[in-house]
């Protein structure tokens, strides 16, 4: 009711006005829901990608040092395994995981990976005569080095020295070298006299490298918990994860159990890392003439039938036996491996949308840095 005398608004107008501004309100929030939806896609979809891009770099990263051995192997007396024997940890090995374009594979190679800490000599070797006199004459046990980053060498370890004459030794304990201070480090030669450790003299400031040797990589997926505190996920939940496991190749032979190092309690001597989360797929095949598909079958042993035709076209049509025969086959045949990765997140607890499933593939080129050595 309006006063007497005076202007105003009824009590309809007032409700009218009312039902109009909250229409307009509800449209205002309806824009803005649609709005803040096409963000966290748009925001899904580049963190996926970026993950995506990240997880291929360091798959790229490892697969261009399959392989790699240095010294090369006919420097050195290698006990790895060799042939289709699927129980035998090789130095190659694709493992399917089955049909379709969702599959999880399992992809493992051996490698040695250099220590990247810079080092030289803090003083000569005056070396046991080396070559020239078979090694009769003991050398010193200890070198003096000096490393420009904190340095831990585990015993196996190679030492190698780049003076004028090559040479490598192992590490015959294990020692850690303080950032820019000299230590003494104990090595010994192989197939060398007791006691020797180098053969050639050796100047002080002579470059020297560290090199871990055989170590078996392996890429997989795995259920693994997230961590505490996700935002909207419940601690505890088991992610699909693609994970990067490395290890020492076993003495023994046996495929490593990788599933111990998840658990840090039992992860002596092995580590894992995780790449990517949320995998749905994880596919990888190797090509030996450049085409796909290549060697990758329904299963292992249709994989190692696919790479031993292969080889043997390769070779003319002569029996592939001698090639593979070597568990480094691949270091001097070469190919390309091509890598398939698909990331699909569940929604969030809440949330009006799906993420979307992203596939992402590369083929990288395995040819391994040293091979022309």
């Amino acid at each position: 009711m309006a006063p007497k005398g005076g202007s105003g608004f009824s009590l309809l107008e007032l409700m009218v006005a009312l039902v109009f501004m909250g229409l307009l309100l509800g449209g205002m929030v309806r824009v803005y829901l649609a709005g803040l939806d096409g963000w966290n896609r748009v925001g899904e979809s580049l963190k996926a990608q970026r993950a995506l891009r990240w997880a291929l770099d360091r798959i790229a990263e490892d697969v261009r040092m399959m392989g790699y051995l240095f010294p090369p192997p006919e420097l050195r007396a290698l006990d790895v395994a060799a042939g289709a024997d699927p129980a035998q940890q090789g130095a190659f090995m694709l493992v399917p995981g089955g049909p379709g374009g969702r599959s999880t594979d399992e992809f493992s190679f051996v490698m040695d990976r250099p220590l990247p800490v810079r080092a030289e000599l803090a003083g000569a070797i005056a070396g046991n005569g080396g070559e020239e006199d078979g090694g009769a004459r003991a050398g010193p046990a200890t070198v003096p080095v000096r490393a420009a980053r904190d340095l831990r060498l585990r015993t196996g370890d190679l030492l190698l020295v780049a003076g004028e004459r090559f040479e490598f030794a192992q590490v015959a304990q294990e020692v850690k070298l303080s950032a820019g201070r000299a230590g003494p480090v104990a090595v010994v030669r192989p197939g060398a006299a007791a006691g020797a450790a180098f053969g050639f003299r050796h100047e002080a400031g002579a470059l020297v490298q560290a090199v871990r040797p055989l170590r078996v990589v392996r890429y997989a997926v795995a259920p693994l918990p997230l961590e505490a505190g996700r935002k909207g996920r419940d601690a505890g939940e088991l992610v699909p994860c693609l994970v990067r496991f490395e290890t020492a190749y076993p003495r023994d032979r046996s495929v490593p159990r990788w599933s111990r190092f998840l658990d840090p309690s039992r992860a002596k001597g092995g580590s894992h890392e995780v790449v990517a989360e949320n995998v749905s797929g994880f596919q990888v095949d190797f090509s030996l003439d450049g085409a796909f598909p290549g060697i990758r079958g329904a299963d292992y042993a249709a994989t190692v039938g696919n790479l031993e035709a292969g080889l043997q076209a390769l070779d003319g049509g002569e029996p592939a036996a001698a090639r593979l025969s070597d568990p480094f086959w691949f270091r001097g045949t070469g190919g390309l491996v091509k890598v398939r990765l698909e990331l699909r997140s569940p929604p969030p607890p809440g949330a009006p949308f799906a993420r979307p499933r992203l596939v992402r593939g590369e083929t990288l080129l395995a040819a391994p840095r040293n091979a022309g050595l």
